[in-house]
């Protein structure tokens, strides 16, 4: 595929981009292409590491569903019960809000007004000294009511990163460590990933820089020495929600490993059964983006001749996809640090979308 690869990348016109693709547990391409940083003259190789944007979810999740699986907390718990605090929609005081509903995207929770005036969008990004308490609960310093959406918790999908930010959490409340380092320990060990939500913790020096494109140039987004400099901060267990719903970094090869942890059905983390309940279908609705049904935090995409399961990401410039089908134990990671991709009326930008149907024409048979 690397022919076709180079020509999707050539019309993009995008600034570097890797694409590794497996099936039955073997990588069949690992393919690369142009820059990883045009100020350095870094060339992309198949281990430049990434930072992969919104597919980070998919991997708090796991970390989640360990929780889950050792019966240390259920998909359905009230999330105050966890917190310590009562969190509540103000238009919905009677309806709980579960974990299962920040997993689906259903808790009516947003991330604040797309200005990132208020809410969450006003905290993220800052090592402001801002707990959950302050912006959940409604006599937090930080509440403000776009917080929550005017659709019951449970009812309405709504993309929002906070939900996983307040998994994350969760995470912490439950197991007793730092998210980064209890995904550390239950998912990036096992698989044996050079990968981290704190770049300082990655051993390859190779961080791609991201780029956005304007009119006919592209210009720089976020360096390495960027990331490093702008890590977030270590706050007191339970406050650290800041990072998880799309920091983490991590080279093509070992996001394919990670997926393959769905298509080996759980294999070396979690078991058979926990992986199909990730993957059941858990929300279907009209259209939202790319979304049109969610298991626990995965898209599943029916767009193409095969379904797929995954997710996206976009930050920074960056496009990125994590998808596969267990059936057919087939997987695809793909991501660009930028280019002159367009987005499309069902949430797929070109070049992602050129990229699965060549990936399924090669490999979906």
């Amino acid at each position: 595929m690397q022919k076709i690869f180079n020509e999707i990348c050539e019309k993009g016109r995008l600034v570097g981009a890797s694409c590794v693709i497996t099936r039955h547990g073997a990588i069949k391409e690992a393919l690369s292409y142009g820059m990883s940083s045009l100020e350095d003259n870094r060339l992309v190789t198949p281990y430049t590491i990434y930072r992969i944007a919104s597919i980070s979810k998919t991997v708090m999740a796991l970390s989640l569903m360990k929780l889950v699986e050792e019966g240390r907390l259920s998909i359905e718990d009230d999330i105050s019960t966890i917190l310590g605090f009562l969190v509540r929609n103000p238009r919905f005081p009677e309806t709980s809000i579960t974990i299962k509903m920040l997993l689906t995207q259903t808790s009516s929770i947003t991330d604040g007004l797309d200005d990132e005036s208020t809410g969450y969008n006003h905290v993220n990004g800052t090592n402001r000294d801002v707990t959950l308490f302050d912006l959940l609960s409604q006599t937090g310093s930080c509440f403000v009511p776009e917080t929550f959406d005017k659709h019951e918790p449970g009812t309405k999908f709504l993309y929002a990163n906070f939900n996983c930010g307040i998994l994350s959490c969760i995470i912490e409340k439950v197991s007793g460590e730092l998210f980064t380092e209890y995904v550390k320990k239950v998912v990036f060990f096992p698989l044996g990933l050079d990968a981290s939500y704190r770049p300082s913790d990655i051993v390859n020096s190779d961080i791609a820089s991201l780029y956005y494109a304007d009119a006919e140039e592209v210009r720089l987004s976020r360096t390495r020495e960027d990331f490093l400099r702008r890590e977030y901060k270590i706050f007191p267990l339970g406050e650290n929600y800041r990072g998880p719903a799309g920091g983490l970094f991590i080279n093509m090869i070992d996001l394919c490993r990670i997926a393959s942890v769905f298509i080996n059905h759980g294999h070396p983390i979690l078991k058979k059964e926990t992986i199909d309940l990730m993957l059941q279908k858990h929300w279907e609705g009209p259209r939202n983006g790319s979304y049109q049904a969610k298991g626990l935090q995965m898209i599943i995409l029916d767009d193409f001749k095969v379904r797929l399961y995954g997710h996206f990401g976009d930050a920074y410039g960056a496009k990125s996809f994590m998808l596969f089908n267990p059936e057919k134990e087939i997987a695809i990671t793909f991501i660009t640090n930028g280019g002159h991709y367009r987005s499309q009326d069902n949430g797929i930008c070109d070049v992602h979308e050129q990229m699965i149907h060549a990936f399924l024409e090669h490999y979906g048979a």
